[in-house]
């Protein structure tokens, strides 16, 4: 059976691997412990789902494995306070359950902290928790609409 986002990248023309893992994977940590050494660590990057605390805005936003949230910049960006999306709100966004979110399959707005553009590829969510998706990120404007921003804490990578 084909993952949905197979045949979305397919139709765009955009070269892509599945990844296949050695086990369900829900955390960038597991990612890097069931990669059966196919992804390169630095390249893990993962999609959270944030809410508008009073306003009940949904974005996804795509950053590095290794970095961290700046929730002041979330703030100053989105004008209120954001907090994680929990599962129900997650599954609601169309890319998946928590730990396997793909950023192309979203129905609400995309961004993607400007450190992503750093990496030659990425390897993010697909959708399903046993497999992964890589993709090279001068194909990122090919496959969904996003708004590129500053939004993380950036940490050295120590993989």
């Amino acid at each position: 059976m084909k993952l949905l986002i197979e045949k979305m990248l397919s139709e765009k023309g955009v070269e892509f691997k599945l990844l296949k893992l050695e086990q369900k994977v829900y955390t960038v940590e597991d990612v890097k412990k069931f990669n059966n050494g196919l992804v390169n660590l630095e390249e893990i990057c993962k999609t959270i789902i944030l809410v508008g605390k009073k306003t009940g805005l949904k974005i996804a936003v795509l950053f590095r494995g290794n970095d961290r949230l700046n929730f002041k910049q979330v703030k100053k960006l989105f004008g209120g306070e954001m907090r994680i999306a929990d599962a129900e709100e997650v599954r609601g966004s169309g890319g998946g359950e928590i730990g396997a979110v793909c950023p192309f399959l979203v129905n609400i707005p995309l961004f993607v902290d400007k450190k992503v553009f750093q990496l030659e590829k990425i390897n993010c969510g697909s959708g399903e928790h046993s497999c992964g998706l890589e993709v090279r990120v001068i194909d990122l404007e090919k496959i969904s609409n996003f708004q590129v921003v500053e939004i993380t804490w950036g940490v050295k990578m120590s993989w």
